[in-house]
């Protein structure tokens, strides 16, 4: 047997490298779509729906006595003339008079607590799927532009090695345009480089496939945002709503030390038979608090639910002046991008024209060609670090104000 089961579990290995996925391809993602795929499939977003089913499971469970029927059987021989068989059965139930309730409101707030714990365990991970997705679009974009002065490098050496067949430089000025084409061209690999890792850290969390090639859509200019619109929604942060959660547990739990505290009622009933006899007789039992009434557990109770009022004060607090300064950083840097696009950005494209008419007419020398390309590039990039910085910042506002990324 043991030996069909290995050569069964070796068949089975030497077939998995030739299954391939019905769905395998190219996978687009947008932002929505990054956030959702990573609420489903991200890791942090299974432990957290783990961590729910866990409280609703401890729900049912508070919700039945937590102490089972005691039967209690006995019998003995009563002693002289003549000697008989006298028997006992007895059968009792702790009624738990108010702790029951009590037990299954804590549960409940269990469960709430750990939904609302989820959902802001949740915002931490989209916070972090934002991030990765602007930093994954702007890589893109980055091969994007050191694509392009590949193409523009190629046409610069191109005339530049027309204009050495004519005489009129020299190939020390070919080399140089040569240098600037290689340049662009590890340019290009580089930014690949950075794109493949920047999409595989976005992947990690989407739950994406070995074999799913990712491309990312959408633009990576933020939308604009208001600074009263980002203080409306301090109030329903996730994590101010955990904590209002860890208060309410924390009431509850002090419920139930109260009422574990009072006297508890047990019910019993008993058969007897003695000689000819046969008794049935019952009563009640009274468990008294004297000595422990529960102190440590009220105790425990109230400074949770104090340590989380103070919390959620302080939270609540720091939360507005953080909006405030992500706020003032978006602001800044909305401003940045716009002083760009009105003042340099027009500058650049026509630049870029005139330098490769100057380029193919001549007009230019190479290395004078060279300095100005480079100039283009470094503010090409630049504009593009501008709109990187934005979108950071704007995510950034977003996030501490409890907004959906």
């Amino acid at each position: 047997m043991f030996f069909r089961i290995r050569a069964w579990l070796v068949g089975a290995a030497l077939l998995i490298p030739w299954v391939r996925p019905a769905h395998a391809g190219p996978l687009t993602l947008d932002l929505p779509t990054a956030l959702a795929r990573a609420r489903e499939r991200a890791p942090e977003a299974v432990a957290a729906l783990a961590s729910i089913a866990d409280a609703r499971a401890r729900r049912v469970g508070a919700d039945v006595f937590t102490h089972n029927p005691e039967l209690s059987l006995g019998g003995g021989a009563r002693f002289g003339e003549p000697r008989t068989l006298a028997l006992r059965a007895q059968l009792s139930q702790e009624l738990e008079l108010g702790r029951r309730g009590a037990r299954v409101r804590v549960a409940d707030a269990g469960v709430q607590h750990a939904i609302a714990t989820s959902e802001a365990e949740l915002r931490e991970l989209g916070f972090e799927v934002a991030v990765l997705f602007i930093d994954a679009r702007a890589a893109e974009l980055e091969v994007d532009l050191a694509q392009h002065d590949a193409a523009v490098a190629v046409r610069a050496v191109e005339a530049a090695q027309r204009r050495r067949k004519a005489g009129v430089i020299t190939d020390l000025d070919v080399n140089l345009a040569t240098i600037a084409v290689g340049r662009a061209r590890s340019a290009v690999k580089a930014a690949q480089s950075r794109r493949a890792v920047a999409i595989g850290e976005l992947a990690a969390l989407v739950g994406a496939r070995e074999d799913e090639a990712i491309t990312l859509a959408g633009d990576l200019r933020p939308a604009p945002l208001a600074l009263d619109a980002l203080r409306a929604t301090v109030a329903t942060r996730a994590d101010v709503r955990a904590i209002e959660a860890e208060e309410r547990v924390a009431r509850a739990e002090g419920s139930l030390a109260t009422a574990a505290a009072r006297p508890d009622l047990g019910l019993w009933i008993a058969y007897e038979r003695d000689e000819a006899d046969t008794i049935a007789i019952g009563g009640l039992t009274i468990a008294l608090p004297v000595w422990n009434r529960a102190q440590g557990d009220k105790a425990a109770a109230a400074a949770r639910e104090s340590g989380a009022t103070r919390q959620r004060v302080a939270l609540a607090g720091a939360a507005t002046r953080q909006i405030v300064d992500a706020f003032e950083a978006y602001v800044r840097s909305r401003e940045a991008v716009d002083v760009f696009d009105r003042d340099i950005a027009p500058l650049l494209a026509d630049s870029e024209q005139l330098l490769e008419k100057s380029i193919e007419s001549g007009q230019i020398a190479i290395s004078d060609y060279l300095v100005a390309r480079q100039q283009i590039l470094d503010g090409r990039r630049e504009q593009l670090q501008r709109e990187l910085q934005l979108a950071n910042a704007a995510a950034t506002a977003r996030f501490v104000a409890g907004m959906a990324p």
